[in-house]
């Protein structure tokens, strides 16, 4: 007496393919590849901890052409969520001050933002081949 039911909650018409859902979706799987990278990322740790054997046996492991597809698909989805984060959405989430001094206009965030990144990758490759020591 005196209560009403209320509809259980519907979909958007749009859901999932339609509109910025499918960008949101695809957007949030990569937490997979985050997670599975961090745990290769523990396996290799442990294998670092238990002597050149183990290490050995990682490095053959990750010769399979599974990891290699899997690694590959990985830098592929971490490339598209890098440019849609850092590219996309930092001139948008610029403020408005930076103590006295404004920020730089919207238009140029993504370019600083997109020279950094490929400084950084840079910089990594040339540690990695050991060019700079």
């Amino acid at each position: 007496p005196g209560t009403t039911r209320t509809a259980p909650p519907q979909m958007p018409p749009k859901f999932p393919t339609g509109g910025r859902y499918l960008s949101y979706i695809a957007f949030g799987a990569t937490s997979f590849f985050y997670l599975a990278i961090a745990l290769l990322v523990l396996r290799i740790t442990w294998a670092l901890g238990n002597g050149p054997e183990a290490w050995a046996q990682v490095q053959t492991g990750f010769q399979n052409p599974i990891y290699i597809g899997f690694h590959a698909i990985a830098l592929v989805v971490f490339v598209w969520a890098a440019w849609r984060f850092l590219i996309k959405l930092s001139g948008k989430a610029q403020p408005k001050k930076i103590g006295p001094l404004r920020p730089p206009p919207a238009e140029l965030v993504p370019f600083a933002a997109a020279a950094g990144w490929l400084a950084a990758t840079a910089l990594v490759i040339i540690v990695l081949w050991g060019i700079f020591p």
